[in-house]
């Protein structure tokens, strides 16, 4: 293996590990959609989204540059094989355990709790992802996975019309969205809203495999960056104003996490010759799947350990989601645990079906 391949591969661990922390923060800092505005807290818990917005684009963008190339390495039935091993089978299983768990008991955010339980029931809420809201991740990139046999043709020969397909991409779905709300416009977007086209995370899968690929030059990645952090002041004074600028509201958050990708990238090439970094980096990023699988359980579980409560009466719960242990803590504490606990269970043969 090259040198380039490794520090490509290092980057990506890096993104991987900092995305799902990302993820963390974000699921601990939900005052921000649940709390009054005004409030200080609350104020706290968008600047804290808004800082950490780029996380799960971030994982469709390591998923870009990581598959469409997967021509060079397997043919397309086993690119899908692979894939549903190692993804609409957890998807699937983690599904069942959570509208089991859903029927029983209460978390938040994104478990659905339900008094129906049966075949029927399951089956609505799964098509309509009603049991984890968190797992909207997976209906997304199972999309990106269906869609990449034509994207790995136009990265392989044609790098330019794929570039082409992502900037429409974010037009579309991105600027022609904030235009329209600047402007209250309020037009219709039915003939703009086609599948693929519109969709509004192509743009993060294409990038990040454009980026690795060097496709940019390092004047047009200064750029990127340059304007994408830009935009994260533009969302930062939206945040401490309270969106009282309508100019500052819906700001598209795809540039800052190009900005946020590129930068990270640039400084893991001071630590990839680095074998001990790599290793731990490599092994960090294996559990990221898992963590995002297992988080809401943890989330659950220390809030009623620190505070006994939960979201089953969630006028006291407003006042855990208040608190900064649960807000600032929880998330390194949680990481800090489920990562030992997943690589344990990664040991065990069939678990790669069920936390891969």
């Amino acid at each position: 293996m090259t040198k380039k391949k490794n520090s490509r591969l290092f980057y990506i661990d890096l993104l991987n590990c900092i995305a799902i922390f990302g993820v963390l923060v974000q699921h601990t800092a939900q005052i921000a959609h649940v709390g009054v505005s005004t409030q200080t807290i609350t104020i706290i818990g968008n600047v804290i989204q808004t800082i950490f917005l780029p996380a799960v684009g971030i994982f469709f963008m390591n998923s870009g540059a990581m598959l469409l190339n997967y021509r060079e390495r397997q043919n397309t039935s086993h690119f899908f094989k692979r894939r549903l091993l190692r993804v609409a089978l957890p998807f699937l299983i983690w599904s069942i355990f959570y509208y089991i768990y859903g029927y029983y008991q209460y978390a938040f955010p994104g478990i659905f709790h339900h008094t129906t339980f049966g075949l029927r029931d399951f089956t609505e809420a799964f098509v309509d992802n009603k049991i984890n809201s968190l797992f909207w991740f997976f209906y997304i990139i199972i999309q990106l996975y269906v869609a990449t046999p034509v994207f790995a043709i136009l990265a392989k020969k044609h790098k330019d019309i794929l570039c082409y397909v992502a900037v429409i991409a974010f037009i579309s779905a991105d600027v022609y969205s904030y235009i329209d709300h600047t402007l209250h416009l309020n037009l219709m977007k039915s003939m703009l809203t086609q599948p693929l086209l519109a969709s509004s995370w192509i743009q993060y899968f294409i990038f990040g495999y454009l980026i690795k690929e060097d496709y940019f030059s390092r004047k047009v990645e200064n750029g990127m960056i340059i304007f994408g952090m830009f935009t994260f002041i533009l969302d930062i004074v939206n945040d401490l104003t309270i969106n009282n600028y309508n100019l500052l509201q819906n700001i598209s958050d795809f540039p800052y996490a190009v900005a946020i990708y590129l930068i990270i990238k640039r400084c893991a090439d001071r630590y990839k010759n680095n074998e001990h970094v790599t290793i731990l980096m490599e092994k960090l990023a294996s559990t990221s799947l898992g963590i995002y699988i297992l988080h809401p359980l943890f989330i659950a579980g220390f809030d009623w350990l620190f505070f006994s409560r939960s979201a089953a009466h969630f006028d006291s719960y407003m006042q855990v989601l208040k608190n900064p242990v649960h807000i600032f803590v929880l998330p390194i504490l949680i990481y800090i645990i489920l990562v030992p606990i997943i690589l344990s269970l990664k040991r065990i043969s069939f678990m790669k079906y069920i936390l891969p």
